[in-house]
């Protein structure tokens, strides 16, 4: 394949997923049509074939797509300086929430519209490695008598419940990615890193 054939590809996926997203605003997943979807995206139904089994196909890859967003997360070199652990954990969490709402739409699709299990399912790989990485630095896994494993569930659950607010309403409040990313991290160390016996000084 070419690079110009290569580039048609991908923007025609991006007009179908476009336009997708777009009649999610309109009426519900289920009420939606293959037909409606390539129209919409002013494809044939041969064309959205070509490229998805059908919709659930593409509502797959869209949500692996929005996963993806958050692949920076798991990095385990942010843990590997304890001293500069929080800085470099703050920078990257900023950088893909600034991501995340530059593809706010999908990311509201995914949030919206996925049951909230499977979302944790995917997510939780990806962020146990933060949390695990603070965990392991300051020994708390082996001070604090609360398993690790609701440790994660609590803060996954927080992470995805503030994420969906900030994409609705975060604009309102006037709060960028970084002052979230800030904000989370400080929330998680006067709150339940504190009770966990984390203690930064």
């Amino acid at each position: 394949m070419t690079v110009q054939e290569d580039m048609r590809v991908r923007r025609t996926k991006q007009n179908i997923i476009n336009a997708f997203v777009a009649l999610t605003k309109e009426k519900s997943i289920d009420a939606i049509t293959v037909q409606e979807i390539a129209a919409r995206a002013m494809v044939n139904r041969a064309t959205f074939y070509a490229h998805y089994r059908d919709k659930d196909d593409l509502y797959e890859q869209i949500f692996n797509e929005a996963i993806g967003l958050f692949t920076p997360l798991r990095n385990p070199l942010l843990f590997l300086n304890r001293q500069v652990m929080f800085t470099k954990l703050e920078t990257t969490l900023a950088a893909v929430l600034k991501n995340c709402a530059a593809n706010r739409d999908l990311l509201l699709l995914i949030i919206d519209g996925t049951p909230a299990r499977k979302l944790e399912q995917q997510l939780r790989p990806i962020l146990t490695t933060n949390i695990g990485g603070i965990l392991n630095q300051f020994g708390i896994t082996q001070k604090s008598p609360i398993p690790e494993d609701l440790v994660i569930t609590y803060i996954l659950s927080i992470f995805i419940s503030v994420l969906s607010w900030w994409l609705h309403e975060g604009n309102d409040q006037h709060l960028t990615a970084r002052q979230l990313a800030h904000t989370l991290i400080e929330l998680a160390l006067d709150g339940h890193m504190h009770v966990l016996g984390l203690e930064m000084k």
